[in-house]
Parts: C-alpha cells; sequence; structure tokens
C-alpha cells in the first residue's frame, strides 16, 4: 500500500474519540491523528506491513509488531484499545475462518494434543513464570479487595474466596483439575484439612509443585498428577467431595465440553460441589488467530452459555455465578509491571522477539478485559441437591476461613 493509501485508511479508521496517535511512516512522513493527547507514536518501517494488516488484522500487526516492523513509542494499550473499539481483530478471511473450522473436527483436543499445547506454552522454564507471577505462582485471575493491593495479596484472595464458596470441611477429598503449581491445593490442606488432588500437563509445574509439596510437609495431604482429566482412573468415580477447576476449561476445546463435564460429574459425590474458573465470553466466537498462534495452541474461550448448556447436560445444577473481568484487569496490569521490570534477565533467557510477543500478549489481554467483551467466570455447580448453601451471598465474602 502507498503512502496516500494508508494515510486514507487510517484517516477513515481514527477518530477524535480515540487516542491521539502520531503514525511516523517508512518515508520518514507523519500523521497525527486521534484525540489532542498524544499518547502514542507508531512506527511503520515497511509498505507492505499494512497489507499485511488489512489481510489477517490480528495476525498482521501481532507478527509485524513481533519483527519490529512496527515499533510502538508510548502506550502500546492505546493502539490495541483502538482495535477492540472497532472490533477490529475478531476479522478473518475465508481461509483463515475455513482453517479453524476445520481444527474444531480434527481431533486437536486428543489427550495427546492437550499435552502438546499445554507444555508448549506452560513449560517455558519455572525461572520465566517466577519473574512475573506473585510467589506462589498463580497464573489465573487474582481478586482484589481494593484497586492498590499486592498481588499477592490479591492471589491469596482469590484461591481462599474459591475455597470459600466449595464449603470445604475436614476430611472431604478435593480435585483440582489444572492445578498449576499447586498454590490452591496447598492452601486448602493447611487451611482447610482437606486431602487434595491437583492434576496438570506440564511437567514444569510438576516439579516445582512437587518441591513445595515436600518442603511443607504435606506429601500426605497432597498429590500433584501429570494427568489428563480424561485419565483419572474409573475406581475414582464417586469419590470426590469436591471439584476445581482454575484457568484451564480455555484448554478444553469446545467439542469437549460434554465430556469434561460428564467426566467431572462422574467423578464427584453426590451432593457434591464443582468450582469452574475460566475467561468467558457472553457470545461464541473463534479464538484470536494470533493468541491462538503464538501463544495459546489449542485455546478457546466459551461463551457463558456454552458452559452453562454443556454443565446441565452433563446433570449439574448451577448454584452461582459470579463476574470477576475488573479483577482480571487489574491482575494483567501487575503482571505487565513486573515482566517490564524482569524485561532484561528474560530477553537473556528468550531473546527481543519474545518479549516483544509476551508484552504485546500481557497489553493486549489487559485491554480485553478492561474495554473490549472478555469475561472471568466463576460457575459454582452442585451435583444433586446439597441442602445447605444458605439464600443469600454472604457466606463467600465472610473473613472467617470457615465454611
Amino acid at each position: 500500500m502507498d503512502i496516500k493509501g494508508a494515510r486514507q485508511l487510517f484517516q477513515e479508521l481514527i477518530t477524535k474519540e480515540d487516542p491521539g496517535l502520531l503514525i511516523r511512516y517508512w518515508d520518514g512522513s507523519t500523521q497525527r491523528l486521534g484525540g489532542d493527547e498524544l499518547e502514542a507514536t507508531v512506527h511503520i518501517k515497511r509498505p507492505d506491513v499494512i497489507d499485511e494488516i488489512v489481510k489477517e488484522p490480528s495476525l498482521g500487526f501481532g507478527e509485524a509488531y513481533m519483527r519490529g516492523d512496527i515499533d510502538i513509542d508510548g502506550d502500546l494499550g492505546a493502539i490495541l484499545s483502538i482495535a477492540y473499539r472497532r472490533d477490529l481483530f475478531s476479522r478473518l478471511s475465508l481461509g483463515k475462518k475455513t482453517r479453524f473450522c476445520w481444527l474444531k473436527f480434527s481431533g486437536k483436543h486428543s489427550i495427546s494434543h492437550c499435552k502438546r499445547d499445554v507444555q508448549r506454552h506452560y513449560d517455558k522454564g519455572n525461572e520465566f513464570y517466577r519473574l512475573w507471577l506473585d510467589k506462589e505462582m498463580n497464573y489465573s485471575c487474582a481478586y482484589f479487595e481494593r484497586e492498590d493491593q499486592d498481588l499477592e495479596t490479591a492471589q491469596k484472595n482469590k484461591n481462599l474466596h474459591i475455597l470459600k464458596k466449595l464449603r470445604l470441611k475436614p476430611g472431604h477429598r478435593l480435585l483440582d483439575i489444572g492445578c498449576g503449581w499447586g498454590a490452591l491445593i496447598r492452601l486448602a490442606a493447611t487451611k482447610f484439612g482437606v486431602e487434595a488432588v491437583g492434576l496438570t500437563l506440564s511437567r514444569e509445574q510438576k516439579a516445582l509443585g512437587d518441591k513445595r509439596i515436600l518442603d511443607e510437609g504435606l506429601g500426605d495431604r497432597c498429590e500433584i498428577r501429570l494427568q489428563d482429566y480424561r485419565e483419572v482412573p474409573r475406581r475414582e468415580q464417586g469419590t470426590y467431595d469436591r471439584l476445581v477447576s482454575v484457568g484451564m476449561f480455555e484448554h478444553v476445546g469446545r467439542e469437549k465440553y460434554k465430556v469434561f463435564f460428564r467426566r467431572a460429574y462422574e467423578l464427584l459425590k453426590e451432593n457434591g460441589l464443582f468450582l469452574l474458573h475460566t475467561i468467558s465470553r457472553l457470545k461464541p466466537q473463534d479464538t484470536d488467530p494470533w493468541i491462538c498462534t503464538y501463544i495459546f495452541p489449542g485455546g478457546y474461550i466459551p461463551s457463558i452459555g456454552q458452559v452453562l448448556e454443556a454443565a446441565h447436560d452433563a446433570g449439574f445444577r448451577l448454584v452461582d455465578i459470579e463476574d470477576l473481568r475488573r479483577h482480571y484487569a487489574l491482575t494483567l496490569m501487575a503482571w505487565l509491571k513486573r515482566f517490564e521490570a524482569a524485561k532484561g534477565k528474560i530477553s537473556e533467557m528468550m531473546g527481543e522477539e519474545f518479549i516483544r510477543m509476551w508484552r504485546l500478549y500481557l497489553v493486549g489481554s489487559r485491554v480485553s478485559f478492561s474495554e473490549g467483551g472478555m469475561y472471568v467466570s466463576q460457575f459454582l455447580f452442585e451435583k444433586g441437591d446439597t441442602g445447605e448453601i444458605p439464600l443469600t451471598r454472604a457466606w463467600m465474602h465472610c473473613d472467617s476461613t470457615s465454611p
């Protein structure tokens, strides 16, 4: 695309209500657009970059930014907020739509595929995640009592909030599907006196999680398995009082929702509770192609309706839904701040292109929760009728850790 065409394109796309931008083209010329206050300068270094973005907005922009063919001075989030407001990144070419449709029915979420996909994201090394997550290495939305609360406290809040919802009692058996590094099951064992089993497909997560369990003397109450939820032995059917899954459902795949909930229902005792914490949407939508290619291969964000339908079909009854969208925006801001503070070390480990890729992932995710159509939903389901859930939500938010 030539300069004239590029100028016309951005003139039509960016209005005075958008963040103030200065676009610097490959020939040195500039274009001032958006609001009065300048928030970012966009350097477009090659003319074919714009053609790539027009053809595939998400992939084109993401790959150009990763390569350095587009550079941003100032707030990267200001650029992404325009894309989310215009819903630009949801556009897919016919070829891309065909490819994603094929993936739905290609066995993408078989056990072997899920293991490879999860390990590709989570087995980047525990040292990498240690540099920007909280000390317990919780890699999901935190729960903030106020906006300036520190991340460590907010992540512990989240785990306690989940465990209170599950109304745990000493002696209960808890299964955590997608346990990460094991922070939730260790807290459940120490604070609530339960026996906890965690499942992960990441070797790195299991190795560190096992070490922490041993260091804390919890080997008789906690166990982490390198195991898919479909691989839990049949002899364990109906042996768990409580089930929980935090930030794992995004990897299940929509064609496997019925399988997931049916297996959860089988593993849970009668009158048991199941809490599912997942990123969600209001309406079904294909996965962003850049995210699916570079960050979460095989990932799919469910709509709230898809979750409820699959859970209902498996036999679960809905008890409660809570949205944590604003909490995830705050979580991502905290992660991004820590990531940028550690980018020197991370660059030595992963390289500069990885820095740009991960930054785009964190900033884009923050904007998607603060301005886009992304949510975080906590669903509480019951198997049968427990008869013990109070009529109001006060019990979920009390200071006491007892159910």
